[in-house]
């Protein structure tokens, strides 16, 4: 009987030493016994240095025309434009390849910023105080670094080794952000001839869709594409000032800050096969006569665990908010091609009781209404929309977010070197204090786990053996019927 494994990987960050290291909890069974866990302890890290050059400026490869580029109002939220997202996205050598990616990758980048002119521009304040593009032409940030050992020593960027930090370019986080770049792309070559792109966007100019069209669009020509399939479109009026209520934004208002704690965070990982998901579907299938995605399985499946395992008061609502891309949605949809941020919450709701003595078809139908919900919303674009009075003060620990990155291209990002083999984003920890705490986000795991959902989480330190059991409880009742 074919074996199952569930991974979990966790660095330890404490808020006054700072210090960190890892536990590794691996689980294997087969689909007749009841799971049971194994705890490795200080597994460790294995060292490596990254050696980086100066950064240089590319610019894009013909001269054109300076103007000024004005951002939706969705690219001008708060909570949108002061936020860069990191990405590492590892790819293997190839031995039919002898070219040297950086320089493959640098000439590239020089070509699309033709199509993609505002990532070579800078932002800049308006009057009012919102930002805009200035598209001076001035370039995007490009890094090249090498290390003298293989891509082994990453193992699955899981740990959160301190020195993923140097396969991506940063300035100071207090730095301003009419001084960042807004795009910063580090390739970093390893002994081996595989090597890692590290890519840092600012969220008002794409979001994870845009991003990933962009990547795809910097790889095709690395392979020698005369155009992209797919070109690049502005058009930020789309999106009108009142468009944020009705892509719920409000959800991420309400949030009040908890209360200070010494408590630890802990970054660590899931992995569920795609034959435990199979199963589940079936089950559930099987009771309900209806087909769940993976996705609608794994999320009702991590919610609920989650809740259990913090012991929220049963008299307190939970949510589940899940950003979603809503190009598709709009009526009429959006042009293909855009790349600003397109993406809404869907808020999945209940009372705590409810959700973790429910079913698990029970938090799926939840989850799913809460989408079917925001599509409609987006559907009805000009509609009001009147915030539930319900979604006002909720506790920062009753509230997660969950976003799917397995679908943004990021993947499929062939430089010439092939498919990349690890996608992961790359959290920032300042004062020992994790920037996102209450967070899922769905990856593709390794090679070997295909179909499979890597879930990357940030959660409390005393929180993890209590998730663990409670993800084995709940996966237990359905495996353990095949």
């Amino acid at each position: 009987m074919e074996r199952m494994y569930w991974l979990y990987n966790a660095a330890k960050f404490d808020r006054i030493t700072q210090s960190q290291f890892r536990f590794q909890f691996i689980l294997a069974a087969q689909f007749e016994e009841l799971p049971s866990f194994s705890e490795m302890e200080n597994a460790g890290w294995k060292d490596f240095k990254v050696k980086s050059f100066d950064p240089v400026m590319v610019t894009p490869c013909i001269p054109l025309p300076k103007t000024v580029l004005q951002l939706s109002s969705v690219d001008n939220l708060p909570l949108i434009r002061g936020y860069i997202f990191n990405s590492l996205i590892v790819y293997n050598a190839c031995e039919r390849i002898s070219a040297d990616p950086v320089k493959v990758i640098r000439e590239a980048l020089s070509k699309v910023l033709v199509y993609y002119f505002p990532f070579a521009g800078r932002l800049r304040y308006k009057e009012n105080g919102d930002l805009e593009v200035d598209c001076n032409g001035e370039g995007a940030l490009f890094v090249e670094a090498m290390v003298d050992c293989n891509l082994s020593v990453l193992g699955d960027l899981d740990d959160r080794n301190p020195s993923y930090g140097d396969l991506h370019f940063a300035l100071p986080p207090n730095t301003d952000i009419v001084d960042l770049h807004p795009l910063v792309v580090q390739v970093t070559r390893f002994a081996c001839g595989g090597f890692v792109v590290g890519v840092s966007f600012q969220h008002s100019l794409c979001d994870g869709r845009g991003a990933g069209q962009f990547l795809q669009g910097l790889a095709e020509i690395a392979r020698g594409e005369d155009k992209l399939s797919c070109e690049p479109i502005w058009n930020r009026e789309l999106l009108k000032p009142e468009d944020p209520i009705h892509l719920q934004y409000y959800h991420l208002y309400s949030l009040r800050p908890s209360e200070p704690t010494i408590e630890e965070w802990v970054h660590a990982s899931l992995v569920i096969n795609a034959q435990t998901i199979k199963c589940m579907k079936q089950s559930i299938m099987e009771e309900c006569n209806e087909v769940c995605s993976s996705f609608e399985i794994v999320a009702a499946l991590a919610w609920r665990a989650r809740t259990k395992a913090l012991q929220i008061p049963q008299t307190q609502n939970v949510k589940l908010l899940i950003p979603m891309d809503m190009r598709k949605s709009f009526n009429p949809p959006f042009p293909k091609g855009y790349y600003g941020n397109a993406i809404g919450l869907a808020c999945a709701m209940d009372n705590a009781r409810d959700l973790v003595n429910g079913s698990l078809l029970r938090a799926i139908n939840i989850i799913r209404k809460s989408k079917a919900f925001l599509i409609e919303q987006g559907s009805k674009s000009r509609v009001t929309v009147n915030p539930s009075v319900s979604d006002v003060n909720s506790a920062q620990e009753n509230v997660v977010i969950l976003s799917d990155w397995r679908r943004l291209g990021f993947n499929e990002a062939d430089f010439g070197w092939g498919d990349a083999v690890n996608v992961t984003p790359v959290q920032t920890v300042t004062n020992g204090l994790v920037t996102m705490p209450n967070y899922f986000l769905f990856l593709r795991p390794s090679e070997d786990m295909l179909d499979g959902i890597k879930i990357l989480m940030c959660v409390a330190s005393s929180m993890v053996k209590s998730l663990k059991f409670e993800v084995e409880d709940m996966i237990n009742k359905y495996v353990t019927t095949v």
